[in-house]
């Protein structure tokens, strides 16, 4: 229980009992941190999480024990309403706050019952001069089953007024599915059990991948909390999360002072030539339809329908213009025409709120790339699109013709550039890659050139047909071995390939290139007549024209490495790893490793 106190009761709050501190001490003893939730493209600040502090100092061993005893003594509602104007507080007295969104955490229990005074929380943000757009209430499933109907109606209503909703630690329980399906939250933030380690873990950042996935189809946004190394931060980037925070980001602040716009170490790569060229075919397919704001009368949407005769959707946007749905135009139909011209109840529907049209519409950014908007458009039902955004704002609309014309381009641009005989990316793929490896210094590269050994011999005694089985094969393997976004593999030609990572340490780099070669050395003995393969060797005329032994198949690999923060030039890397090939050659396990000095 809480600590007595001799303080003032607290006038806005229930009576104390006998022994519990009222309100307004409990506030006196607390205070707010605040915490930057970073955009994970630029490493623009989006908004800021308020935590709680000095928990101790109210008797309370956490956060948890403070709201449950104030729930187990009935006056949650009053502490959570109180809790809302210190953080605004604070949050008000950062001079970056202008075009940011305060994170509230919001407990729920018993929301909406007993004359709730948390359903008038809009009041307090008129107080502070704060829109219900800038605030996101943030709300964990932990207390699910302790949630009623009304609460569950109470929350919905909250949203339908014009309040952003957050489902935190998502993945914690077993009903967050539902409230995801239910709740249609603008955001999901991840829990950190699935982030931890999430960079050597593949189940975790499959589980973080597919969750992004699903909630960009129903139009929220993911949030990577607790991050806390640079490594956890880029896999979580390339699982598909948009926001990202931790310790790796900064730390929680209660000086005010302390607040930046941005922070520079996490902003991504600038994108290289054939992604550029890419983000532009997604601009110019944009449509850009009509929009309406959230808080707009049924009259301006009608006056939009009927001055835009080809729009049959209207994108819906906040005041910060980040969008909350679209309105199609098929669903006023069924509401608004229902009745007679002289029907009281159509007449009444022009009062009703818009935002009760909204649905929810699969949205992602200008910088994502096709394929993933193909994955996320597909995995949508009976939808017209996507909602593009640029730092979160409303862009544009990409119809599904568009999107279609858009991969059918890139699978041209794909075919021609990518090797007749393996399908991999051929030459101008590996030419990019390296000058993109050359210039991105922002960790250490990794670039990685193979060929066989003692292909000639195999070619001349087997055949061409067999020799290309050969190649096909290392492909495959290619393939299996180098994996993930931030690696590469291409087809230089003939018994030539390249692969590349562009981010990794070189020891686990080799160990990977190490697990190629022995699998190619095994599978492709099978390629042999019993003979060969059982002396390990074949006896074949060598360029000379000289009969000798030749081993069987197997390959080199010279791995070069660009230390983060060291940049290059293509020449220099392509004269490195010709001196390198003929190091891997000369070793016994065929493999040669250089570091490029700064």
């Amino acid at each position: 229980m809480f600590s007595p106190s001799n303080s003032d009761p607290e006038e806005d709050g229930p009576e104390p009992v006998p022994g519990q501190p009222p309100i307004k001490h409990i506030l006196n003893s607390l205070d707010y941190a605040l915490q930057p939730i970073v955009d994970v493209g630029t490493g623009v600040v989006y908004g800021y999480e308020a935590q709680i502090r000095n928990c101790i100092r109210t008797g309370a061993s956490s956060t948890d024990d403070l709201l449950n005893q104030a729930h187990a003594q009935g006056f949650l509602p009053h502490l959570e309403t109180a809790l809302l104007r210190k953080a605004a507080t604070k949050f008000m007295a950062l001079r970056t706050a202008k075009g940011t969104k305060l994170f509230f955490k919001l407990d729920g229990r018993g929301l909406g019952e007993n004359e709730d005074p948390r359903m008038n929380m809009d009041a307090i943000l008129v107080e502070y001069g704060l829109q219900k757009s800038q605030v996101c209430l943030e709300c964990s499933g932990r207390h699910q089953e302790t949630l009623s109907d009304v609460s569950h109606h109470a929350l919905s209503d909250l949203r339908q007024s014009g309040f952003m909703i957050a489902l935190d630690d998502f993945g914690r329980g077993s009903s967050e599915l539902r409230l995801l399906h239910d709740m249609s939250p603008e955001y999901v933030r991840i829990d950190r059990f699935f982030l931890s380690g999430i960079d050597s873990d593949p189940r975790k950042k499959l589980f973080v991948t597919t969750v992004a996935n699903l909630a960009h189809v129903l139009g929220a946004r993911v949030i990577a909390e607790c991050i806390e190394t640079e490594r956890e931060f880029r896999a979580c980037r390339d699982a598909g999360c948009d926001l990202v925070q931790g310790y790796f980001i900064a730390k929680p602040s209660a000086a005010p002072g302390s607040a930046k716009l941005f922070y520079d170490h996490i902003r991504a790569e600038t994108p290289n030539g054939k992604r550029k060229e890419e983000q532009c075919r997604i601009r110019n397919e944009l449509l850009q339809l009509p929009t309406v704001q959230f808080d707009s009368s049924m009259n301006d949407l009608l006056d939009l329908f009927v001055h835009n005769q080809d729009a049959s959707i209207i994108p819906v946007l906040d005041a910060n213009q980040e969008p909350r749905g679209i309105i199609h135009e098929r669903d006023l139909k069924a509401y608004l025409y229902a009745g007679g011209p002289d029907d009281e109840d159509a007449k009444a529907a022009l009062d009703f709120p818009l935002r009760s049209f909204v649905r929810a519409c699969p949205i992602a950014d200008i910088d994502s790339n096709a394929d993933m908007l193909l994955v996320t458009f597909a995995s949508s039902i009976n939808s017209d699109g996507i909602i593009i955004t640029q730092n979160f704002r409303y862009t544009g609309f990409l119809s599904a013709t568009s999107l279609l014309k858009i991969i059918h381009e890139k699978r041209l641009q794909e075919a021609q550039d990518q090797n007749p005989l393996t399908g991999l990316p051929g030459n101008g793929a590996v030419s990019r890659f390296i000058s993109k490896s050359a210039c991105t210094t922002a960790s250490d590269r990794h670039i990685c050139y193979i060929d066989f050994d003692n292909f000639k011999p195999f070619n001349d005694t087997y055949g061409y047909r067999q020799g290309d089985r050969a190649i096909i094969l290392f492909s495959e393997l290619l393939q299996k071995h180098v994996t993930g976004n931030n690696s590469f593999h291409g087809h230089i030609g003939g018994d030539d390939f390249m692969a590349g990572f562009l981010t990794g340490d070189q020891m686990e780099i080799a160990t990977r290139m190490r697990a190629l070669r022995r699998a190619f050395r095994t599978d492709v003995e099978s390629f042999y007549q019993p003979e060969h393969r059982e002396q390990g060797f074949m006896r074949a005329q060598d360029r000379y024209g000289t009969m000798r032994d030749f081993p069987l198949l197997q390959c080199s690999i010279s791995i070069l490495t660009l230390p983060k923060g060291v940049p290059a030039s293509t020449g220099l890397i392509t004269e490195e790893l010709g001196q390198l090939k003929g190091a891997a050659k000369a070793t016994e396990n065929g493999i040669a490793l250089k570091t490029l000095a700064a």
